[in-house]
C-alpha cells in the first residue's frame, strides 16, 4: 500500500513537472543504485526519494540519498550539476533538519492524500536549484561569454568585429542566473531563522546557508560579513570559509572587479590544496576560476599556463574522456585562440569534440559548445565557410532541443550574424541580428545585460551595412543603460565607449571619436591597466581618430607603441599584432611616408600569409593595399 502511495505520487509529481520543462524518469537506473525518480532539465539532476507511512524520518534516508547526490556529481563534473529532495509525511525533528542543510539534499513533508502545495513548492525549488548551481562558484566557465568585444580598429572591408565568436551557453562560473525570486528567499531566510533558535547564530549550518543567501542576493557586503564570522569561529582552514571566499571572488569578478577576485581566487585555490589536495577536483576548479579572471585581466599567457596545468591534472586522475576533462580542453582551447595561436586552439578543440561526439552524442549541450567554439577559431582563421557550415549546424540542432528562445539558441544566432558579417553577407546578418534582440527583449527584458549585448551588436550590424546614424543612436542608448547598471568604469561599460566611439568615426565626426576613445584610454588604463588587450585596442582606436582628423604625429605614436607592446606581449603571429601593422602601415602612407608604408604592409602581408593561408581575404586586401601604394 505504502508503495502504491509514492508511486502515485510520483505520477501526479511527474506531470507538473514536465509542465516545467523537465525530464522525469520514475525507477532509473545510476549505476549500483535505484532510486525512485529523478527530473533533468539544462543538465542539471535532481533525484527523488519517497518515504510514506512512517513515524519519524530516520538520518539514514539523508545520508544515503546525499552519498548518491554526490555520486552522481563526481561522474557528471561540473557540467551538470544535482540535487537530492526527499518527500516524506514523517515528522523531521529539528536534529535532521540541521543535518540536512549541511549536504546537496532538501527534505520537504508532504502528505500524500493533499500533495498540490507540496508539489508546487517543489517545482519553484527545482528551478530556484538550477539558478542556484549556475551560480555556484566551484562549477567552472565552459567558455569564454560576452557577446560584444571591444576591438574595432581594423581597416580592411569586413565588418568591425564588434560581435562576439565565443559566446554559447554554458556559462555556469557567472552568478548572472542565480535565482531572485522572493519566495525562494524568504524560504531560506525562514529556514535560517528556524535553525539560529535551535542551533545558535555561529554554528556552521546557519553560517552556511546566510552564506547561500547572500549569494543568491549578491550582497558583497553580506558574504564579508559571513566569512568574517566563519573565519572567527572556524579558523581559516574550513572548507565552510573556502566556499564563502570562492563565492565572494565571483561575484568580484562578475562585477568587473577583476583584481580582487583573482586575489581571493589565488588564496582559495591555495587554501583547497592545503585542505584536499593539489589535485582535488575542487582545488583544479579553483586554478580554473583564477584562469578565467586572468583572461579578464588581460594576463592571457598565465591564464593559459593555469589552464594547461589542470588539463593535465585532470588527464591524470579522471581520464581522457571525463567530462571535466573536455571542459578543460575547451578552456585551454579558447585561451590560445584569444594568443593568437589558432592552429592549436583549432587541435584543441576538435580532440574535444571528437570526445564529446563519442562519448556524449552529436545533439548533447556540451557537443554544441564545443562545436560553436571550434566554429568560432575557424572565423579567426578566416575559414568563414567551414565556420558558418558549422554555425548553421549548433543552431539547427540547438534550435529543435532547446527551442528557439533558449539563452545558447539565441547565441548561436548571434555568432552566425557575426560570421555572415565577416564574410560580407550583411543581408543574412542583420535581420538575424534583429531576431535574436526581439527574442531577448521579450524573454529576458530590456534591461538585461544580453539584451543590452544584442542591442550592441545589432549597432555594429548597421554599421556593416551603412546604417551608420542608426548604430550610434542603439551605441548612445547601450552605453547609457550600462553606465546606470554597471557602473561608468566597468569593462561593459568602456566596451561601450569604444564602440560608440568607432561609430562616430564612421561617420565622419572624427573629432568627437577622438574624444571618445580618449575618455576610454584613460578609464581603461586605470581600471584595466596599461598593457590590457582593451587598454590597448582603445589605444589603437585613438590613434586611428587622430589620423582622421590629420593629426598624423600624434596617431603614428601611439599606433606605433599599441603595435610594439602588442609585439612584445602576443607576439608577431597574433591576428591584433597584424592588424596594428595594417594600422601604422595605413598611417604613415596617409602621412605621405610610402616607403614606410610598403615595409609595414609587405611585413603585415607575409604575416597574414602564415598565420591566415595565401588565399586568406585578409591577406588578399593587405596585398592589394600594398599594390595600390607600389602604383602610387
Amino acid at each position: 500500500m505504502t508503495r502504491q502511495l509514492e508511486r502515485q505520487f510520483l505520477e501526479v509529481l511527474g506531470s507538473a513537472l514536465r509542465e516545467h520543462d523537465w525530464q522525469w524518469t520514475i525507477g532509473p537506473r545510476l549505476g549500483d543504485s535505484m532510486p525512485d525518480a529523478i527530473a533533468t532539465k539544462g543538465g542539471f539532476t535532481l533525484i527523488f526519494e519517497t518515504r510514506f507511512s512512517a513515524q519519524e524520518a530516520r538520518s539514514f534516508w539523508i545520508l544515503d540519498l546525499a552519498e548518491l547526490v554526490l555520486r552522481l556529481e563526481r561522474a557528471q563534473g561540473p557540467i551538470g550539476g544535482s540535487y537530492g529532495i526527499l518527500v516524506t509525511d514523517a515528522a523531521v525533528p529539528s536534529r535532521l533538519a540541521a543535518a540536512a542543510a549541511r549536504y546537496p539534499v532538501e527534505v520537504r513533508r508532504c502528505f500524500p492524500n493533499d500533495p498540490e502545495e507540496c508539489i508546487v513548492e517543489i517545482c519553484t525549488l527545482g528551478d530556484a536549484l538550477i539558478g542556484r548551481h549556475r551560480g555556484a562558484v566551484t562549477v567552472e566557465q565552459a567558455e569564454l561569454f560576452g557577446d560584444s568585444t571591444i576591438s574595432s580598429n581594423k581597416m580592411g572591408v569586413a565588418a568591425s568585429g564588434n560581435l562576439s565568436i565565443a559566446a554559447s551557453g554554458v556559462s555556469y562560473h557567472s552568478m548572472e542566473n542565480a535565482p531572485t525570486d522572493q519566495l525562494s528567499q524568504d524560504e531560506l531566510a525562514k529556514r535560517i531563522s528556524s535553525l539560529t533558535e535551535i542551533l545558535g547564530p555561529r554554528h556552521p549550518s546557519v553560517l552556511s546557508l546566510r552564506s547561500e543567501l547572500a549569494q543568491i542576493r549578491q550582497s558583497e557586503e553580506m558574504l564579508r560579513e559571513v566569512v568574517n564570522e566563519q573565519l572567527s569561529f572556524l579558523g581559516s582552514d574550513s572548507p565552510d570559509v573556502l566556499d564563502t571566499e570562492t563565492a565572494l571572488a565571483t561575484l568580484l569578478n562578475r562585477n568587473g572587479r577583476y583584481g580582487e577576485a583573482a586575489t581571493l581566487y589565488h588564496e582559495a585555490s591555495r587554501q583547497a590544496a592545503d585542505i584536499y589536495g593539489p589535485d582535488n577536483q575542487k582545488s583544479l576548479i579553483l586554478l580554473n576560476n583564477l584562469a578565467s579572471v586572468y583572461v579578464s585581466m588581460g594576463r592571457t599567457r598565465e591564464a593559459a599556463e593555469l589552464y594547461l596545468d589542470v588539463l593535465r591534472a585532470r588527464e591524470v586522475t579522471l581520464g581522457t574522456d571525463h567530462p571535466d576533462v573536455v571542459l578543460s580542453r575547451n578552456n585551454l582551447a579558447n585561451t590560445l585562440r584569444e594568443l593568437g595561436e589558432l592552429e592549436r586552439a583549432i587541435s584543441l578543440f576538435r580532440r574535444a569534440l571528437d570526445t564529446c561526439t563519442r562519448v556524449f552524442g552529436n545533439e548533447h549541450p556540451t557537443t554544441l559548445t564545443v562545436q560553436n567554439n571550434l566554429a568560432s577559431a575557424f572565423v579567426e582563421a578566416g575559414d568563414l565557410q567551414r565556420a558558418i557550415s558549422l554555425y548553421e549546424t549548433t543552431l539547427e540542432e540547438r534550435r529543435r532541443f532547446l527551442g528557439p528562445d533558449h539563452p545558447e539558441t539565441l547565441t548561436s544566432e548571434n555568432n552566425l550574424a557575426f560570421a555572415y558579417m565577416e564574410s560580407g553577407d550583411i543581408n543574412r546578418a542583420v535581420p538575424l541580428c534583429e531576431e535574436v534582440l526581439s527574442h531577448r527583449i521579450r524573454v529576458l527584458g530590456l534591461e538585461h545585460p544580453d539584451t543590452l549585448s544584442s542591442r550592441n551588436n545589432l549597432a555594429s550590424a548597421y554599421i556593416a551595412a551603412g546604417d551608420v546614424g542608426r548604430a550610434i543612436t542603439l551605441h548612445e542608448q547601450v552605453l547609457e543603460e550600462r553606465s546606470r547598471i554597471f557602473g561608468p568604469e566597468h569593462p561593459v561599460t568602456l566596451n561601450s565607449r569604444n564602440n560608440l566611439g568607432h561609430a562616430y568615426l564612421m561617420s565622419g565626426r572624427a573629432a568627437q571619436s577622438a574624444e571618445m576613445f580618449a575618455i576610454t584610454l584613460e578609464l581603461s588604463r586605470r581600471v584595466l591597466g596599461d598593457d590590457h588587450p582593451d587598454t590597448l585596442t582603445a589605444q589603437g582606436n585613438l590613434g586611428l581618430a587622430l589620423e582622421a582628423n590629420h593629426d598624423f604625429g600624434a596617431a603614428i605614436a601611439l599606433l606605433r607603441k599599441t603595435l610594439t607592446r602588442r609585439m612584445e606581449i602576443l607576439g608577431s603571429s597574433h591576428p591584433d599584432t597584424i592588424q596594428s601593422q595594417i594600422d601604422l602601415a595605413l598611417a604613415y602612407a596617409e602621412s605621405g611616408d610610402f616607403t614606410e608604408g610598403i615595409r609595414l604592409l609587405t611585413s603585415a602581408e607575409a604575416s597574414c600569409e602564415r598565420v591566415f593561408g595565401t588565399t586568406a581575404e585578409k591577406t588578399d586586401w593587405v596585398r592589394q593595399a600594398r599594390r595600390r601604394l607600389l602604383d602610387r
